[in-house]
This record gives structure tokens, sequence and C-alpha cells, in this order.
């Protein structure tokens, strides 16, 4: 039985995947590498740990891992705040449709617990919201399943009772390797990511309801 709803936050809730990605490009470029803002794709849904660490070891940067995840909020904060943190078109309505229902709601998250609480709040979507984690408090991020474990065993919930939306590959393995259904997000405003694991892709948020959360699920279950 369906009983909990769990998001990612960057790239389904909020617009900010773009950030990280061009944060990311940026820093190279001070090392003098040159590439587009879309190779850190693959990137997308893994924590600072595993980003900078493969990307130094990929450019071979002089940088220490520690002097990377240092400057790199610096980076990403300038970009948050010159262009701000806008909602994925189409999240209000769903959060305002699911929180009506018997269903918990809950986001899991490879950002750092300060900043899903500081980004939720500032655009108003917290309150929906049971259970905040991030996977700095887990031991592997994504693809890892443990950052989904960790929130079900928050809510209270069993992992198969619960659905993720995602929008990268490696939320969408982390998501199945929970034994959770997952819809996937393919945002057409971003470089596509190979997400053919999730049992459903949507290329809008307005394709997702509470019914067919529901019919999904059951759907997803009835057929293991």
């Amino acid at each position: 039985m369906l009983e909990a709803v769990i998001f990612d936050m960057d790239g389904v809730l909020i617009d900010t995947e773009k950030f990280y990605m061009r944060s990311e490009q940026q820093i190279v470029a001070e090392y003098g590498i040159d590439v587009p803002a879309s190779h850190f794709t693959k990137y997308c849904g893994t924590t600072q740990d595993y980003i900078w660490q493969n990307i130094k070891d990929e450019f071979n940067l002089p940088a220490s891992l520690e002097q990377l995840k240092e400057i790199a909020p610096i980076y990403l904060e300038k970009l948050f705040d010159t262009e701000g943190v806008t909602m994925i078109d189409g999240i209000p309505e769903l959060l305002a449709e699911l929180s009506a229902s018997p269903l918990k709601l809950a986001v899991a998250s490879s950002t750092k617990q300060a900043l899903i609480h500081k980004h939720l709040s500032s655009i108003g979507l917290s309150d929906y919201f049971d259970v905040m984690e991030s996977a700095e408090n887990v031991k592997h991020s994504k693809p890892a399943p443990d950052v989904f474990l960790k929130t079900a065993e928050l809510l209270g919930v069993n992992p198969e009772n619960c659905l993720v939306i995602e929008d990268s590959s490696n939320g969408v393995k982390a998501a199945k390797n929970a034994g959770m259904v997952c819809i996937a997000f393919k945002n057409p405003e971003f470089p596509s990511q190979d997400t053919r694991l999730a049992d459903l892709e949507v290329t809008h948020i307005k394709d997702i309801t509470l019914a067919r959360c529901y019919q999904l699920y059951d759907q997803t279950v009835s057929g293991k």
C-alpha cells in the first residue's frame, strides 16, 4: 500500500541543477579547463565529496578535495544570490494535492541539510514535508539507496510503500536500489539523462497527480 511520496529537491522541486553545473564549470575554468556546463550532468544527484573527488581525478586538478569543497559553495551561492531559486513549474499544485491526501511527504536530497531547509523555507515549501533528509547524514550517496532508506525510516514506513520522484540517473538508481517505485521527471530544458530504470518517465510535473501515483504504485507492485 502506498504510504509516502519522496521528492528529490534539485531539479524536481526547485530549478537549481543548472547552478551546480555552471559553478562546477566555472571552477574548472579557473584551472584553464574549458568544458560545457552539460559535461557535469553526470554528477547530478550526488554529494559534494563524490562530485569533487571525481572532478579532481578527471581533470587532474592540483587543489585538494577539501580546497575544492571549500570554494564550491562560494561560486554556487553567488549564482543563487544573483539569479534566485525558483520552483519547478507544477510543483505548488502537486504538493497541494498530495498534502490533502493521507500520504506522508518527504525530501531526500544529496544537498547539505542546511541548504535544503534554506531553499525550501525561502520559497514556502518546507511546511509540506514531514521529513527533509540529506545524503550527508548517511554513509553512501546516490546511486546507493541509503538516503531513501533513511528517509523511509524517519517517516515510519516500509521502503516498498514509497514512491520517489527523481530527475537524475543516480537518483533513479538509488530509488530502485531502495526497492521503491520511481517516477523520473525528464525536464526538457536540461540535458537528458538515462532514467530508463524508472517505472514512469514524464516531461512535466503536471503529468504527475495523486491518482496517477496510486495507479502507478498499484501497477508496479502487482507486476512484481
